[in-house]
């Protein structure tokens, strides 16, 4: 199935004032649809919601969006430290403590392919945040 049915459901049922099932029918779609596709999906998602939703739906919406950028860019460049940490920031910031852990560990496994000072230099910040992390927020000094 395309997105284009997805939308086009999601409109019928929210002329309907269907709202619950629009959600549904929108996060049922954005399981389902490959990431690369939902653009107009996400879209139009977010603009019911900033018609119909409260500010944590809002929210959701604006932190999956940005998520899907960061993995976007992160795949095109994985040695991009300042992108990890921007990452890590919105992931911290609204995810649970496994999600954290896995980006960490997925950030933490792209060492810097040459011995240059700058790139090490952004990897070794990276580890400090994970420990500072473990140490802080987790609750788990070791």
């Amino acid at each position: 199935m395309n997105e284009h049915l997805y939308v086009t459901f999601a409109k019928f049922e929210e002329n309907q004032k269907k709202f619950e099932r629009v959600r549904v029918i929108y996060k049922y779609a954005s399981d389902r649809i490959p990431k690369q596709d939902t653009q107009d999906l996400l879209k139009n998602y977010t603009i019911f919601e900033k018609k119909f939703g409260d500010r944590r739906g809002i929210e959701d919406i604006i932190v999956s969006k940005r998520r899907f950028q960061y993995e976007e860019e992160v795949k095109a460049n994985p040695h991009n430290y300042d992108v990890w940490f921007d990452y890590l920031r919105l992931v911290e910031s609204d995810m649970d403590t496994e999600t954290v852990w896995e980006v960490h560990e997925r950030a933490i496994a792209n060492v810097p392919p040459i011995q240059v000072k700058r790139h090490w230099k952004r990897y070794i910040y990276l580890w400090t945040n994970y420990a500072l992390y473990e140490e802080l927020e987790a609750k788990d000094a070791e």
